[in-house]
């Protein structure tokens, strides 16, 4: 079952309400009923949201300060199915993640639609991604010439080490190697996470062009000087 079926609720929900308008309309002119959406997968979509709501209510036992009546929360019921999939949550495993996170949560009330949604994105660790401290010091280790045999926790890893350069993560001070690894790492991780080909060349890191100093007066003053004498004995 996807998320994106919770759409159907806010279909029904828009539906009535043009109904509603329609009806309060005074005119002749013939109306054409729109298309309906199909009971079963109202239903379908119904047990999704429902069955949301009743985990995060287990999560969350002070919810009924956030609704106190059954009218509020069939509310916020289609008030989330149309978050979720504008924000375009449409599997079962972002709902997984959403609520895993959920049920770490100290919190005794309930979330708002916004960090539930954040909690739908999948962090690096949900794929079994290192952070990039741990990623830099397994590319430094297995970049170097004595390491014989090299272990590679992620894919993600050893591309981030080969785009950033073996060479470069073995023989640099670290406050040189960092950052070219670190960006390659940051690439190879949002490529994992969109679902993209993690093969792909990565750009290399530029180095920082140097932020301008300024220039002490006096000493541009000589400066133009010396030009205009310069420029006076070749006249």
């Amino acid at each position: 079952m996807t998320a994106r079926n919770i759409a159907e609720i806010i279909s029904l929900d828009s539906n009535a309400k043009t109904v509603r308008g329609e009806q309060r309309k005074a005119t002749t002119r013939p109306r054409y009923a729109e298309p309906q959406p199909e009971p079963e997968r109202l239903r379908a979509a119904a047990a999704v949201i429902n069955r949301l709501f009743a985990e995060l209510q287990s999560c969350f036992p002070a919810w009924r300060q956030t609704f106190p009546s059954k009218s509020d929360i069939d509310s916020a019921k289609r008030v989330w199915a149309r978050g979720l999939v504008e924000a375009k949550i449409t599997s079962d495993l972002q709902l997984q993640w959403g609520l895993a996170k959920a049920r770490r949560s100290e919190s005794s009330f309930w979330p708002s639609l916004g960090q539930f949604i954040k909690w739908c994105q999948p962090d690096p660790g949900d794929y079994g991604l290192p952070t990039p401290e741990s990623a830099f010091k397994e590319a430094s280790r297995n970049s170097h010439p004595a390491c014989i045999c090299s272990k590679w926790s992620h894919p993600a890893v050893y591309v981030a080490a080969r785009e950033a350069g073996k060479y470069e993560l073995a023989n640099l001070p670290q406050d040189k190697s960092w950052p070219l690894f670190k960006q390659s790492y940051d690439i190879a991780v949002r490529r994992v996470l969109e679902g993209e080909e993690l093969d792909r060349e990565i750009p290399k890191a530029l180095p920082k062009t140097p932020e301008p100093r300024p220039v002490d007066p006096e000493i541009a003053r000589q400066h133009i000087d010396r030009i205009k004498q310069m420029l006076k004995r070749g006249s």
